[in-house]
């Protein structure tokens, strides 16, 4: 390898790990700032652009990237209405929120192990701390006044005017916000894959690593969360046990065997719900309490609550109704419920406008996956896509970095491994 090569790849590597460092530890992302974030990108320009082969032979391939990277945030600004009164800082902020996308697709095609030095440690690495220290200022906050759950990270979902010192106070404290909830939420088919395909320490650092997430997901008191994280751990066990009783039963075969499950949890779904609101209750979770409680009276054909999240949600199918070919590309008046990511696009791009914004993400990240295959860790992502769809249907994901960035290197772990287990977390 040239020295210019080498240079290159050790400067994309730099800026990843720079960007995990930076996001993935919020005591280091308030007191860094945004200049950081915007820092691991300008590293990762540069490695790129010192990088003969890249824009020397592949320029027809890689410019597109980067100039869908640029165009999409706007379509959010101009048709979906994000960004409010700070368009400039949402801009640069879903720049970042779309950088692990293009990092993992340039590091496929170099296929250069220095580029991938240490990045997969440092994300376990990382996400173990703050998950670990969310955790103590939760309980923390439990034990402050009995009978009450005091949930930072809950606060630091909230974007309130007012709010920034008292969120940079929490940050300070190394607490996982919203981002950081629902990226453990989608890590836990990957982490669970882990803890079974390691051996000695790994496993039992793996399955505490799982245990523990479980618990912050729990203490955090996202409703959404706890029941995504309680299904896909209810089809990742189901399809353990299968596995186990019928040797030569498949990975993928086992888990879509839960789908049945799945189902049979659906159609108990009114004497569960009221079950959970009990233990909600008893347990002083007054957030959950209240949010299954509108759950409730929907499933059992109650009217949609003016103003709460199904009210939301039906705003914005009301308007993909409306038009649902284009949605509000043309005359920009879609009412959107803001509480829905799948909603909210087809309401406001309509299902044509939706397509063209998925193919530039394909356009970004295309090949990325090249080889992924061939992992045994493949059906575990499909779990993990599954859920991010599901949840982009109820709740929101584009102000959430730390999603893409889990979600992407997931990817790029299973491609690695699939092809090499040198120098970086092996697996058996």
């Amino acid at each position: 390898m040239s020295n210019r090569r080498r240079w290159s790849a050790e400067l994309c590597n730099t800026s990843m790990l720079l960007y995990i460092g930076w996001l993935m530890l919020p005591a280091v992302q308030v007191r860094l700032k945004a200049v950081t974030g915007a820092l691991a990108l300008l590293i990762f320009a540069i490695g790129v652009l010192i990088d003969g082969e890249t824009l020397g032979k592949r320029w027809r391939d890689f410019l597109p990237r980067v100039f869908c990277l640029a165009v999409l945030p706007m379509l959010l600004v101009l048709f979906l209405y994000r960004g409010g009164n700070a368009v400039a800082g949402f801009y640069a902020e879903q720049i970042m929120f779309w950088f692990p996308l293009l990092w993992c697709a340039y590091a496929r095609q170099r296929a250069d192990q220095s580029v991938y030095r240490f990045v997969f440690a440092l994300l376990l690495a990382a996400a173990a701390v703050t998950t670990l220290t969310t955790i103590g200022w939760l309980m923390e906050g439990m034990l402050r006044e009995p009978g009450r759950v005091y949930a930072y990270s809950r606060s630091l979902g909230d974007g309130s005017e007012g709010r920034q010192a008292y969120l940079n106070e929490l940050m300070g404290k190394n607490i996982g916000g919203y981002g950081f909830i629902y990226a453990a939420v989608f890590a836990l088919p990957v982490t669970f894959y882990l803890a079974g395909s390691s051996g000695g320490w790994k496993r039992l650092g793996f399955i505490a690593l799982l245990a523990l997430q479980l618990l912050m997901i729990a203490l955090a008191q996202y409703t959404y969360a706890m029941v995504f994280a309680a299904v896909i751990m209810v089809v990742e066990l189901l399809g353990l046990l299968l596995r186990k009783i019928f040797r030569k039963l498949s990975t993928a075969a086992s888990l879509l065997c839960a789908v049945p499950v799945v189902a049979a949890v659906f159609l108990l779904r009114i004497p569960l719900i009221t079950g959970m609101i009990a233990l909600a209750d008893a347990l002083h979770f007054e957030n959950i309490a209240f949010s299954l409680n509108q759950l409730l009276q929907v499933l059992g054909g109650g009217g949609v609550v003016e103003g709460s999240r199904l009210d939301a949600y039906a705003t914005s199918w009301n308007s993909f109704l409306a038009s649902p070919l284009v949605g509000g590309l043309f005359n920009r008046q879609t009412a959107l419920g803001m509480h829905s990511e799948l909603l909210d696009a087809l309401a406001g791009m309509g299902v044509l406008g939706t397509a063209v914004f998925l193919a530039g993400l394909w356009v970004i990240g295309r090949g990325m996956g090249k080889g992924i295959k061939r992992s045994p860790m493949l059906p575990h992502l499909v779990i993990q896509w599954l859920a991010l769809v599901s949840f982009m249907a109820v709740g929101t994901v584009i102000y959430a970095r730390e999603i893409p960035l889990v979600l992407c290197l997931s990817v790029a772990f299973a491609v690695w491994t699939a092809q090499d287990k040198s120098g970086i977390i092996q697996t058996t």
